[in-house]
């Protein structure tokens, strides 16, 4: 935990907002004269580095922590695996509590707020924007569209319906990666143990625009417990340990740290590639030989990556702001802007239409919160974050 703690600060240290390329932070002094936000320092990256390699260094000497793995017949099943990464505990946490009270189905836990409505019990609160959703890979490992460092997916359509798990879906929803299934429900999807449709559309079972939710007409599914459920033969709660660090985090902020100092090593690749493929998907060279030891590419690889593997997970808050592209549009990773999701008020088949349902301002003040008025009160020598 203690080696994990360090490369990650050092990650963070060695990144634009904290590593002199926030200009209007350059600019902030205390009232004795001293520099608060430290001037651009290249010699982080390698701190970041080392920081990060002593850990993975740690954590492969006698395999101490392994990306977790289902193997069915000795073959990968990466559905299983994505899922039952977070309902037990395993070779992959680094840092998990044995907190008992988040999950279930029969209180105010987070089993209920990610039920929908169709559902006995179901809030159907947690909603997920249609950014996230986009930004799932297909089953082919390509994107729904064209990027930087990878071409679109063929076999994407935006349009018309076809089938999933034996359902009726938009065709936004079929064929996607298995990450995608366990973190979204969608409108069509099979709701476990009761094995319902669960339909967001106007008039649909999980419909509930009266209250307002879910306003994006999906609902998080990730970390839900697949027999979690009010009826028989479901139970009303089941422990899943809180994962703070895992070990995908890391091998992600290490490829990070490697390309920032050192983009032709293949090292860069693997750790992302070992991500993509627990997930089945293909290795990122494999369908762009060109992405191999391109800076520029690679960092795009790795932070979608992130996007996809953590969502979530408390990271991405931190993640745009470090990397200085929350001021971004949405689909940029942007926090201000237009965000979408479906058509709330649509039938089956309009439901199915980008709609704006929130804005948001960003700007760059935002990278820091301010100080509060009553803190300032108290001392003369406290100097306001910029732009407050």
């Amino acid at each position: 935990v203690a080696l994990a703690v360090l490369a990650k600060l050092w990650v963070y240290a060695a990144s634009p907002l904290y590593n002199g390329e926030y200009s209007e932070g350059l600019q902030l002094q205390n009232k004795d004269g001293k520099q608060l936000f430290p001037a651009k320092d290249d010699s982080k990256k390698q701190k970041a580095l080392d920081a990060c390699k002593a850990f993975i260094n740690y954590a492969e000497e006698n395999n101490r922590y392994a990306l977790y793995r289902v193997m069915k017949d000795g073959v990968l099943d990466p559905d299983q695996s994505v899922y039952e990464v977070f309902q037990v505990y395993n070779s992959e946490m680094i840092w998990a509590t044995a907190v008992t009270s988040w999950g279930g189905a029969d209180g105010n836990d987070y089993d209920t707020f990610t039920t929908p409505r169709s559902e006995s019990r179901g809030l159907g609160d947690i909603a997920v924007v249609q950014e996230l959703v986009d930004d799932f890979y297909m089953n082919d490992g390509l994107p729904i569209k064209q990027t930087s460092f990878l071409p679109a997916s063929p076999v994407y359509s935006e349009t018309g319906f076809g089938t999933y798990d034996g359902v009726e879906v938009s065709n936004m929803y079929v064929d996607r990666e298995p990450r995608f299934y366990n973190t979204v429900t969608f409108s069509g999807k099979k709701w476990h143990i009761s094995n319902k449709e669960v339909q967001f559309y106007r008039g649909g079972n999980a419909d509930n625009r009266v209250e307002g939710s879910p306003r994006t007409g999906y609902l998080l599914y990730k970390r839900v417990n697949r027999t979690v459920h009010m009826d028989s033969p479901g139970v009303k709660s089941k422990f899943r340990p809180s994962i703070i660090f895992r070990l995908a985090d890391f091998y992600l902020l290490y490829a990070e740290a490697l390309n920032e100092v050192n983009p032709t090593d293949p090292d860069v690749l693997e750790y992302v590639n070992r991500v993509r493929e627990r997930a089945g998907l293909p290795g990122l060279e494999l369908l762009n030989p060109a992405i191999q030891g391109n800076q520029d590419l690679q960092r795009e690889a790795i932070r979608r990556e992130r996007r996809v593997e953590l969502a979530t997970e408390g990271q991405r808050y931190f993640d745009v702001r470090r990397w200085m592209i929350a001021e971004n549009d949405p689909g940029e990773g942007g926090q201000g802007g237009n965000f979408h999701g479906m058509n709330m008020y649509g039938n089956k088949t309009t439901f199915h239409t980008r709609t704006v349902i929130h804005h948001r301002s960003f700007k760059r003040k935002n990278y820091f919160d301010p100080i509060p008025y009553a803190a300032m009160q108290k001392s003369e020598l406290l100097v306001q974050n910029p732009g407050w």
